[in-house]
């Protein structure tokens, strides 16, 4: 079945699930690549992180948060100190959330210190991928979790794809 939620007001949608109250609903860490070797492929990512939120915000009714997706756009992650300031972020927020989504098909750098981070923080990790599954599961236990953190989620191919299209 496709479906289309990339319709004229998603960005709207997506930055206006913040200002509802819902206590009720459950907060979600995205944690995808960011990093490229070329430019428009960086800029993509940022675009495909906000495309994850939106989709765990619409299919999956979590409060979706992916920093990676708006804060390159005010801090430069090729100065050191800005990407810094980016990461204690990404990590701070990650804090007040209940779960952490790993999105795509790959892992950077930066996505297997926010998956350390879960781990220090006893986060469950929800991951889309099979073979990526596979990946996460060995970081995990290799820094002492449980391997009960890690559950493999088929359902939604959207959230695996390494390019969120429109439609799925």
């Amino acid at each position: 079945m496709k479906k289309e939620i990339f319709v004229d007001d998603w960005e709207e949608r997506l930055e206006l699930q913040f200002f509802s109250d819902n206590p009720v609903r459950k907060k979600a860490y995205v944690c995808s690549p960011l990093s490229a070797d070329a430019e428009q492929d960086y800029l993509f990512n940022m675009y495909a992180a906000r495309a994850y939120m939106l989709y765990a915000l619409m299919e999956l009714d979590y409060l979706a948060r992916a920093p990676h997706g708006y804060l390159p756009i005010i801090l430069c992650d090729r100065n050191s100190d800005e990407r810094t300031l980016a990461l204690q972020f990404g990590l701070k927020l990650m804090e007040y959330s209940d779960v952490v989504l790993v999105c795509g098909n790959k892992l950077s750098r930066g996505m297997i210190g926010e998956i350390v981070q879960a781990v220090a923080l006893n986060k469950k990790i929800i991951v889309f991928d099979e073979v990526l599954c596979h990946e996460v599961r060995k970081i995990v236990l290799g820094n002492n979790g449980r391997r009960s953190l890690v559950s493999l989620d088929l359902s939604h191919p959207a959230m695996a794809h390494p390019r969120p299209q429109c439609e799925y």
